[in-house]
């Protein structure tokens, strides 16, 4: 689980009838969108804000983009899944969980995903698609390759084999995310060294009698 790279366009927009968009209107969107984020925080921006700040028209931003909430899910989750680091498999299954938990902190923790991710999660229950892009944008890659880990764990004889791996993806993003976002602790070692610690425990194969 990575953080977007703030180097590179996030979005991946249908082509539209008319003449081509330039790609660098996209890029001073997203930009915009990102900086506004950091600086003033998810519910202070707007599309009058982002509009300003990219130096477009409030039309250029809708043709674009349905809403406010669409615009800020691509400016901080575009790029997830498109070509981002793969999940850890040194061959030590704690080593690369502890390693998956890390990357989850780490991404929650990211400025810019840290500032949307609140206010994505309250304006997907008013929008269907927003529901199911949230959905996917952990589910496309990463829960499979979970599962992949798990498995792993399962031959190297750490792990059950009888693993409920939706079960464990849930735990383990659902608490990194609680944990970086909203306990407050800072330290992210800790943080980790306790999930790891607790998976471990109820993961670990058990001995034959």
């Amino acid at each position: 689980m990575t953080a977007p790279d703030r180097g590179i366009p996030s979005v991946s927009l249908d082509p539209v009838r008319g003449r081509p968009r330039d790609p660098r209107t996209d890029e001073a969107i997203m930009a915009a969108t990102r900086q506004l984020l950091t600086d003033v925080g998810y519910d202070q921006v707007s599309m009058d804000s982002i509009a300003r700040v990219a130096g477009v028209s409030r039309p250029t931003i809708y043709r674009r983009w349905p809403s406010k909430a669409h615009v800020v899910f691509d400016a901080a989750f575009g790029a997830v899944g498109d070509g981002g680091a793969a999940l850890p498999h040194s061959g030590d299954f704690e080593t690369d969980l502890r390693e998956f938990i890390r990357g989850a902190v780490g991404f929650w923790r990211e400025p810019v995903v840290e500032a949307a991710t609140l206010g994505i999660l309250a304006e997907r229950r008013r929008d269907s698609d927003l529901q199911i892009r949230t959905q996917q944008l952990l589910d496309d890659r990463i829960r499979g390759e979970l599962a992949d880990l798990v498995r792993a764990g399962a031959d190297q004889g750490v792990v059950r084999a009888d693993i409920d791996t939706d079960a464990l993806f849930t735990v383990l993003v659902g608490t990194t995310l609680y944990g970086a976002l909203i306990d407050g602790r800072d330290g992210t070692d800790q943080l980790v060294d306790e999930l790891c610690s607790l998976v471990m425990r109820g993961a670990q194969a058990r001995e034959k009698e």
